[in-house]
């Protein structure tokens, strides 16, 4: 795309930001249900008018399904102050990365949500494993 190889791209915030910020490229639109902090400037799909375009990305921490509820707890709220640090809040925003910090049920629920959502995509789309 910087190098006028290609037209358009549909990229992560993280690999784009530092274009957009230097005018390399135009920000057309963020696919998050709100906008970015890194491109403040550039609208989400929703407020551009695409209802429903909403895909978040996202990376997490798991354990295995039997460990003891106190120590799922006691990572979470531990991993949730360090998000909450200043200086960890602005290395991942340099990257363009949002850190949420929720709760296990949260987490969860966003897990399943996503099966549902790409489920029926794939179903639609008649998508087969190769």
């Amino acid at each position: 795309m910087v190098g006028g190889q290609i037209p358009l791209v549909f990229t992560a915030v993280a690999s784009a930001q530092q274009h957009v910020k230097s005018g390399k490229l135009v920000g057309i639109g963020v696919s998050s249900a709100k906008r970015s902090s890194s491109l403040p400037d550039v609208p989400t799909f929703v407020e551009s008018g695409l209802t429903d375009f909403v895909v978040d990305s996202w990376v997490g921490i798991l354990a295995p399904a039997k460990t003891p509820r106190p120590i799922v707890e006691r990572l979470q709220r531990e991993l949730a102050e360090v998000l909450k640090d200043p200086e960890v809040r602005n290395r991942y925003a340099t990257l363009g990365i949002e850190p949420v910090g929720n709760t296990p049920e949260q987490f969860a629920a966003q897990i399943r949500a996503d099966l549902a959502r790409w489920e029926k995509v794939v179903k639609t789309a008649g998508i087969k494993i190769e």
